[in-house]
């Protein structure tokens, strides 16, 4: 940390991955349900070789023969489970404070007057705000309504170690405030996952924080997995 800067360092680390969801054919899916779920992960942890040993028809061959990262075309994602993601503040005095997850830093503040906040704008209110989801993400068969019926591809990679590292200069005569800090998330499968942090600069509408640069991602993989379902909704009467 440079000298005479109101620098401050943010570390978020915890336990998380990289996870992709792709959609599929139908005969594609019906084709590899049949095969199997040994022959699908081989498949996807190196396709190249497989669809050339195994003869797959081209067709079937979903990944291009590609990664399994490449088959995204409905989202990729890249973070950490919100509860298990401890957090390291280095603030400009030398200082270092920690948390166990972002719901500790909102929860001290849950006894808070309805006007506690108005120093970051008329009518905010943290325990709403601090963390805001962005979309969904649901990686469930049958009655998903996140989106359209069909066959999809999935596949996760789980990882433990540090997610997001961010260091940023405040303004001239500004104090950092923790509650101006805003954790944002994606709902997958029901949880909490931490895609990206803002934070709330004095000239900020508290609707419109500034995201602060990631420049972190130190992880150890933990494990993989892939799965391929199929959303289906009964007809509307």
């Amino acid at each position: 940390m440079s000298e005479n800067k109101n620098t401050v360092t943010i570390d978020i680390s915890g336990y998380g991955g990289e996870l992709v969801l792709g959609e599929i054919t139908e005969e594609q899916h019906e084709y590899w349900t049949t095969l199997g779920d040994e022959a699908l992960e081989e498949y996807c942890q190196d396709a190249f070789d497989y669809v050339d040993e195994n003869r797959i028809p081209e067709d079937m061959d979903f990944l291009d023969g590609e990664g399994w990262h490449e088959c995204d075309n409905i989202d990729h994602i890249y973070g950490c489970d919100l509860e298990s993601a401890w957090i390291s503040i280095d603030l400009p005095n030398g200082e270092t404070v920690s948390y166990d997850n972002a719901y500790e830093i909102r929860d001290k503040y849950e006894d808070a007057e309805d006007d506690a906040f108005n120093d970051i704008g008329e009518g905010y209110w943290l325990e709403d705000e601090m963390i805001r989801e962005e979309r969904e993400c649901y990686t469930s068969e049958g009655n998903n309504y996140c989106y359209d019926t069909g066959h999809y591809f999935t596949a996760y990679a789980s990882e433990k170690g540090q997610f997001i590292w961010t260091e940023f200069e405040l303004p001239e005569g500004h104090e950092f405030d923790e509650r101006r800090l805003v954790f944002n998330t994606i709902d997958l499968d029901g949880s909490d996952f931490l895609n990206s942090i803002s934070y709330i600069f004095p000239d900020d509408k508290p609707g419109e924080p500034t995201e602060l640069d990631n420049e972190g991602g130190s992880t150890n993989g933990k494990g993989w997995e892939c799965n391929l379902f199929e959303i289906t909704r009964p007809d509307k009467e």
